[in-house]
């Protein structure tokens, strides 16, 4: 059980921002946005807490009521 939420947020916030390079206390980060989407939508996969929805039990068929 995986709880990827915290990397989630961190990848969601730079790829909102929209930079590519930030500079802190001196050191130079460089990001490149294709490897972090691709990070993101694996860690999406994996995240048990980032499901969208829930997986089908049943189905009913219903078509021969009417």
């Amino acid at each position: 059980m995986a709880d990827n939420s915290q990397r989630i947020k961190e990848i969601r916030k730079v790829l909102q921002s929209g930079l590519t390079s930030s500079t802190v206390d001196g050191t130079t980060f460089t990001y490149d946005l294709d490897a972090l989407r691709s990070e993101l939508n694996q860690l999406i996969r994996e995240d048990d807490n980032q499901r969208l929805r829930k997986r089908r039990l049943t189905s009913i068929n219903i078509s021969r009521l009417f």
